[in-house]
């Protein structure tokens, strides 16, 4: 089984022209062709692009829910929600009570806060309580992954997924996940992957490392070649590319 822990689904908007590549819209047709190629049984979604108010997260979110009706073996919708919105809790509890995602996705770049502020506790207390894992984008200011294990210090009972495992901050990635195990290191869009996957299973074992794309702004193929080219062993990439999300997302 291969899952991809990372993909979005939705529309770019037009300040986001330095993605090169990434198509302006990437609906759930798209998503589902591009992992019929690649061999992609699930992939977990989240909206795509910036999102500036209350209506652009419940429209972006509502793509997702949209996505993963249609294709309700193949996508595994997490909401994302903006901390700073007033209405932010009702649209977590909504997107989880109704609509049923199976995750939170927070980017703390794109949305203006610190992956630690207090302002993001009541979303964690609310994951605690709904059982569900929390992905947060990592390594730029405002979310290197020591802000990310405060959370996890702070959280012990939640799984935080640390998106990009810190980039060029990797080693610090790989530290805070050896402290606080309820951190998981995902491989999307890190240049180092090859190289370090090994480094990251040997320092916290081969069940916490999980493999994502961030397609369709950075290549399915390319990001899975990454890990396949890596020297883990079969059984460590068996897990690295679907086992371990599967476990986190009780699919197994």
């Amino acid at each position: 089984m291969i899952i991809d822990a990372h993909v979005h689904i939705g529309s770019l908007d037009a300040r986001s022209s330095h993605f090169g590549s990434a198509p302006k819209i990437f609906i759930a047709d798209d998503m589902i062709a591009l992992m019929d190629r690649n061999g992609v049984e699930k992939v977990v979604a989240n909206p795509l692009g910036h999102m500036l108010n209350d209506k652009d997260f419940e429209e972006r979110n509502r793509e997702i829910i949209t996505a993963a009706k249609k294709y309700p073996d193949r996508i595994i919708p997490f909401t994302r929600v903006n901390p700073w919105l007033e209405n932010g809790l009702q649209l977590f509890d909504r997107a989880i009570r109704e609509w049923r995602c199976k995750g939170l996705k927070l980017h703390p770049i794109t949305d203006s806060f610190q992956a630690n502020d207090d302002m993001v506790y009541p979303f964690i207390e609310r994951a605690a309580k709904f059982k569900i894992p929390v992905q947060i984008h990592s390594h730029q200011p405002g979310s290197q992954p020591a802000l990310i294990g405060d959370l996890a210090d702070r959280f012990p009972e939640v799984t935080f997924i640390m998106a990009h495992m810190g980039m060029n901050l990797y080693k610090d990635a790989i530290f805070v996940a050896r402290i606080f195990k309820n951190v998981i290191l995902e491989t999307s869009a890190q240049p180092w992957t090859h190289r370090i996957c090994k480094l990251a299973v040997e320092q916290i074992g081969p069940d916490r490392l999980v493999w994502g794309s961030d397609a369709p702004l950075h290549h399915q193929e390319i990001e899975m070649k990454k890990v396949t080219m890596s020297t883990l062993n079969e059984e460590e990439r068996r897990k690295v590319l679907g086992e371990n999300i599967a476990h986190i997302l009780k699919l197994i």
